[in-house]
């Protein structure tokens, strides 16, 4: 079995091999400029090695880990521009760097030529039949999740319930087709393949969760994101939902009252709902949550029918998914 390591430089690889070098320059080398940006390709690993657990050849692999990336990108891309974020993974967002238009054309291009890399994957129609409708139907999430998202934003009454949906859609249904897509090309059973899309499906909601948390207790230089991004732009995040829940109602009422204010300055409106999470211990109700999720993902990567010695690599993986710097 090929480690995390080597299966990210074969990835790094396919990326430089597939470098845009097409004209306009202005549409192609935002692409190449967000693409090439240090990340840990959480997703293409993921897929490359739940193929890998499957059959040793993985090249067949490759095009799908590309497309998953290249889409994550692009709703990266475009998400920026909706939070009006400047940093992405350290480095100036896309629409910050070139301009908002370029960004959304850019980010078009994306999500197209994502679906190109799938449509060439294989030869083997029932497969790549079988991937492309799951990449579409996880595609229509992801937009249901972000639309959710921006909704919350202007809506007083978001239960917790609702808040799961909406990262299980935006972020955790991505994680989980990356797992699935990458059994089904590595010719996995349907039982398998199930149980890694559950797998998946709540390792992505304890990675939401933990980015949660890392938004307003991580390092901006290790999480690569501005610090209190979420309670500047008043998302509907655990955290805040789960202090709104444990509150007397004095503290509830003070914390919207602070989340709503637009003209208190960003790092006093950030000092005091810190504060306030701190004092209900809301940081230690997400852990809990993060850990009950990951245990949950854990039942059913046990209930994978191969050999445990498969699957020491892809369990690190979880690890690594979860275990981000604070």
């Amino acid at each position: 079995m090929l480690t995390f390591d080597e299966l990210k430089s074969i990835f790094l690889d396919y990326i430089n091999d597939n470098h845009f070098d097409e004209e306009p320059i202005g549409l192609y080398h935002p692409v190449n400029y967000l693409m090439n940006l240090p990340g840990k390709r959480i997703r293409p690993v993921a897929c490359l090695m739940t193929a890998n657990i499957f059959k040793e050849d993985i090249s067949s692999a490759l095009p799908i880990a590309y497309s998953i990336e290249m889409f994550h990108n692009f709703t990266l891309m475009h998400d920026d521009i909706m939070d009006d974020a400047d940093l992405r993974r350290s480095n100036e967002t896309v629409h910050i760097k070139y301009n908002v238009n370029t960004a959304i054309l850019s980010g078009d291009l994306m999500m197209i030529m994502s679906y190109k890399h799938l449509i060439e994957c294989c030869d083997n129609l029932v497969l790549k039949d079988k991937i492309l409708r799951l990449f579409t139907n996880t595609a229509i999430e992801v937009c249901e999740g972000q639309q959710y998202d921006m909704d919350f934003e202007t809506q007083d009454d978001v239960s917790i319930s609702r808040y799961l949906l909406m990262i299980k859609l935006k972020t955790a249904v991505l994680v989980a087709a990356t797992f699935k897509a990458g059994a089904i090309i590595g010719g996995a059973s349907d039982e398998d393949t199930d149980n890694l899309y559950k797998y998946g499906l709540n390792l992505g909601l304890a990675f939401q969760i933990q980015d949660d948390i890392l938004d307003t207790y991580g390092d901006q230089n290790t999480f690569g994101k501005k610090i209190g991004g979420d309670i500047v732009q008043n998302k509907k995040t655990y955290l805040y939902l789960k202090s709104l829940e444990m509150a007397d109602k004095e503290s509830a009422d003070r914390l919207k009252a602070i989340y709503n204010n637009t003209d208190i300055p960003e790092v006093e409106k950030i000092k005091k709902v810190k504060l306030i999470f701190d004092n209900l211990n809301i940081k230690e109700q997400a852990d809990k949550l993060v850990a009950e999720l990951t245990e949950n993902a854990m039942d059913h990567f046990n209930a994978i029918s191969v050999p445990d010695e498969k699957l020491i690599e892809i369990k690190k993986l979880a690890e690594f998914l979860l275990k981000r710097s604070l």
